[in-house]
């Protein structure tokens, strides 16, 4: 019996690494991480607009013959992977959101997001990065990180471009995504939502998604918005149930 392959796409500012010590807990499953654009190895190449990205995946996956697979998003990445899922689902087998946003429907809560996006990516392409980023994780959404986890993640997100970052948040902003709300309430492709115990709005997220169609089933595990890096164990046990259910 052939593994399952489980692709990963990292969030906003991270790289395909952030993704091994979950893959190292996952022996029995062929992990593929990728760098997104503007990221890693794809920072040269970032994306023109957020339309271009579903053509993007499909011409890494068909490079790398994978033709059955099941896809991983985490933040920036699960919004992508669910842009995917809705323009170019043949051969995906269930999608997996790791505390990511289906989209803003509210024409105010779009500008407000256009607004506070292109304020960061202003002081990404002016500011010396290592101070952009200090701010950056003092958001909200990271509440649940030490002093030393912030400084760890400045240390490794220091070494990105910060003009390709910039880039990356005005075209990728949450504020130019679909609302794939209704998608989600319709859809027959089987969606795990990941959060964490401590990341309360993408936890009222994934259960009000879970609300609207039974297809869609949450697990909340111990941690904040980051659960792959703060707590890879469990979530590798819950992706082995996941995983487990489905018949390759």
């Amino acid at each position: 019996m052939s593994k399952p392959v489980l692709v990963l796409l990292h969030g906003f500012l991270g790289a395909a690494s952030d993704w091994q010590e979950l893959q190292t807990n996952l022996p029995d499953v062929h992990c593929v991480a990728l760098d997104l654009p503007g990221h890693g190895a794809s920072a040269d190449m970032p994306l023109h607009r957020m339309a271009d990205f579903p053509a993007w995946l499909h011409q890494q996956l068909t490079c790398r013959n994978i033709r059955h697979y099941h896809l991983l998003g985490y933040s920036l990445g699960g919004r992508l992977a669910l842009q995917f899922a809705v323009t170019r689902p043949e051969g995906l087998q269930s999608l997996i959101l790791e505390n990511a946003h289906p989209g803003l429907d509210s024409p105010t809560a779009r500008a407000n997001r256009a607004q506070a996006d292109a304020r960061w990516a202003k002081r990404f392409y002016r500011e010396k990065l290592t101070e952009v980023l200090a701010d950056w994780y003092q958001q909200p959404v990271f509440h649940d990180l030490s002093p030393h986890e912030r400084a760890q993640l400045i240390i490794a997100r220091s070494h990105n471009q910060p003009r390709a970052l910039a880039s990356m948040l005005c075209r990728c902003s949450l504020a130019r995504q679909a609302s794939y709300q209704d998608w989600i309430k319709t859809t027959s492709l089987p969606m795990l939502y990941l959060c964490g115990e401590q990341d309360l709005k993408f936890r009222t997220v994934g259960e009000q998604l879970a609300a609207t169609n039974p297809q869609l089933h949450v697990t909340c595990l111990a941690g904040g918005h980051n659960l792959h890096r703060a707590n890879p164990d469990s979530m590798a046990v819950a992706l082995r149930q996941w995983l487990n259910a489905f018949t390759f």
